[in-house]
């Protein structure tokens, strides 16, 4: 009977989905350092620096989700070849079947309401927009963030009070206010069309049992483990 899938070829399939992993995890990690360092000290960067750490965010969010999406070469494809093809390989009988189940169901969306959630986020609002999101209903005020009734100035929400603060007092006052709207939105999208959504640091929960996978086969057929190492990211 005639491989469909060499040992080559699978070597060079699961180093792909575990760079997705890796990646995925690395725009996250930046994207909140990043977040970090705005809330620190908001009045010292650019308006660009914001754009940049919400890159790093969809970035992160795009490849974690090449490797949860069964239609993708992602995590279920892989343990499918693995399961199907390994045995042509000349390797002895090194899967542990109810391992692979375990495995199995944790990166299917329908078995997994974690990933579920992230094919949502990622369909609904970073690779397609759902008019059905627009307009959307905030559950918290705009004019409390804002401190005072809301004008639109210059491009960007402001209130009469803050546009006649000094100049510096009053970008610091526009930055801090967009910072926390922002906040408020991030917290507020928990569920997104009826459906839930992850927060962020359940999206580290799906890199690092991703790659915790990924790692448990490379190993088996003799491939380095991923490490989660990048200079001057903890």
């Amino acid at each position: 009977m005639c491989m469909s899938v060499s040992r080559e070829d699978f070597e060079v399939k699961i180093n792909e989905v575990g760079e997705n992993l890796y990646l995925s995890h690395f725009h996250l990690k930046i994207h909140e350092k990043m977040t970090e360092e705005l809330n620190a000290r908001l009045e010292e960067y650019p308006p660009f620096f914001d754009w940049s750490r919400m890159a790093h965010y969809e970035v992160g969010i795009l490849r974690l989700t090449r490797a949860y999406d069964k239609n993708s070469l992602g995590l279920l494809k892989i343990i499918n070849i693995l399961q199907s093809e390994y045995r042509f390989w000349g390797l002895p009988d090194i899967l542990d079947a109810e391992q692979l189940e375990q495995d199995k169901n944790f990166v299917t969306s329908e078995n997994n309401k974690l990933v579920d959630s992230l094919i949502q986020l990622r369909d609904k609002v970073i690779s397609h927009t759902d008019n059905k999101l627009h307009p959307r209903k905030l559950s918290f005020d705009i004019k409390e963030i804002y401190g005072g009734e809301l004008i639109y100035r210059s491009n960007r929400i402001t209130t009469e009070e803050i546009e006649n603060l000094p100049r510096e007092e009053k970008e610091k006052r526009l930055n801090q206010a967009s910072n926390n709207l922002f906040l408020a939105i991030e917290k507020d999208k928990t569920e997104i069309l009826g459906k839930p959504v992850p927060s962020f640091y359940q999206l580290y929960e799906l890199t690092n049992k991703g790659i915790e996978i990924c790692n448990r086969y490379m190993q088996k057929i003799g491939i380095l483990p991923i490490e989660l190492k990048l200079e001057g990211i903890n």
